[in-house]
Parts: C-alpha cells; sequence; structure tokens
C-alpha cells in the first residue's frame, strides 16, 4: 500500500494506539524528565525500576502468548501487586495525558473525521485507549484492549472482536500499527491488510491518506 489506500475496500479501520496515534519516543522522553525528577523529590529509582520491570514483563508476556496476564503481570519479584498496579495506573495512564496532544500524530485528527464518516473506527490496544483518544482530541466508534479478550498482540483475539461488532469480515477490515511483529502478525494470522508506521508510513499527512472515500 504505498500508493493511496482503497478505502472503499474497507469497512472496519483498526488503529492500534501507542506510537501510532502519537510520537511514543517523544513522549517517552518528556516522561523520562518527570521520572527524574520523581527520582530527586523521592531520593529513590522505585518507580523507574518497577516501570522499567514492568514493561519487560509484559514484552515478554506477548512473546509466549501468555493468557492469563492480567493479574500476573503485575506480580514482580520484590514487588506489592498493588503496588505496582498503582505506579503503573499513575505513571503510563494518567500523567502522559497532559503531555499526549503534542505528540499527536500529524494528520491524525483530519484522517479520522474523513474516515468517520463512511467507516466504523476502533482502536485495538494492550493498554486502555480511551483516556489518551480524549487527550488526543480524537473518538472511536469502537475500544478494546488485550484484557478485555484476555490475550495480549499479536494473538488477533481483540481483532476478531472488532470485526464481529461491526458486522464485516476480515478481507474488509485494515490494522493501522507501528509493530509488525505485533499488529502486523496479530492482522496476518486471520487474513487481515495492515499498515505499519515505520515501516509503510511516518505520518497521516503522507499522500497515500490523501486520498479516502
Amino acid at each position: 500500500m504505498k500508493t493511496a489506500v482503497p478505502w472503499d475496500r474497507f469497512d472496519l479501520i483498526v488503529f492500534d494506539m501507542d506510537g501510532t496515534l502519537y510520537d511514543q519516543p517523544r513522549l517517552r522522553r518528556r516522561m523520562a524528565g518527570l521520572l527524574a525528577r520523581e527520582a530527586i523529590r523521592s531520593r529513590s529509582l522505585h518507580v523507574m525500576r518497577t516501570l522499567s520491570a514492568y514493561r519487560r514483563k509484559r514484552e515478554a508476556m506477548g512473546e509466549i502468548m501468555a493468557s492469563d496476564f492480567a493479574d500476573a503481570q503485575y506480580a514482580l519479584p520484590g514487588h506489592q501487586p498493588d503496588r505496582v498496579r498503582a505506579i503503573v495506573a499513575d505513571w503510563m495512564e494518567q500523567r502522559p495525558l497532559p503531555l499526549l496532544r503534542d505528540c499527536r500524530t500529524p494528520g491524525a485528527g483530519s484522517l479520522f473525521a474523513r474516515l468517520a464518516e463512511r467507516h466504523v473506527l476502533a482502536v485495538f490496544s494492550d493498554y486502555r485507549p480511551e483516556g489518551k483518544l480524549t487527550a488526543l482530541g480524537l473518538s472511536a466508534h469502537l475500544c478494546v484492549t488485550a484484557e478485555d479478550v484476555g490475550r495480549l498482540k499479536p494473538d488477533p483475539a481483540g481483532l476478531l472482536w472488532l470485526i464481529n461488532q461491526a458486522k464485516t469480515v476480515p478481507a474488509r477490515t485494515l490494522m493501522i500499527g507501528d509493530r509488525d511483529d505485533r499488529d502486523g502478525e496479530a492482522a496476518r494470522r486471520i487474513g487481515v491488510r495492515s499498515l505499519i508506521r515505520g515501516r509503510d508510513f511516518r505520518h497521516f499527512r503522507e499522500p497515500m491518506f490523501r486520498h479516502d472515500a
């Protein structure tokens, strides 16, 4: 899909959230500054180390297709699960929100507005996307997360749920993400076409997104 996307062939357009609808490296650089200030204030690297360990565990669980991750993801050696959950909710779900709009992928707003007129727009994310969508100034018809379906990407369970909700089929579904090993692989497993940021496009102002039906 190096040329214009044939939008009329799709009923359902599914977007990944992190790294697709906003510049994740840019956000992480800004969050790193907040974490550094927290470490200085508290004279502790506990929050930083907890978040790093949590991300590594989630990544590993995705690689082994873990199905019991909802509680297990917070079970880190030497940590209380409730405390890990609270740190993740604070630093990964709440504190980034005010920073997101400035990191939004160029062209996302106009693309969403145009596509919503003739397509079902959905977000399929490993993390809850609703707060981030609001912070980005975007809206979708459907959202689903890994915890909703009990499977992390690249398991296509979330995609299948969205396809069922949209009353369409894989051949008329397009997945737009930023990781071929997660978003692209989930799409391939059920015959869904995909576009991967960094491989197929860099932002939504590129010519391939200008001719939507």
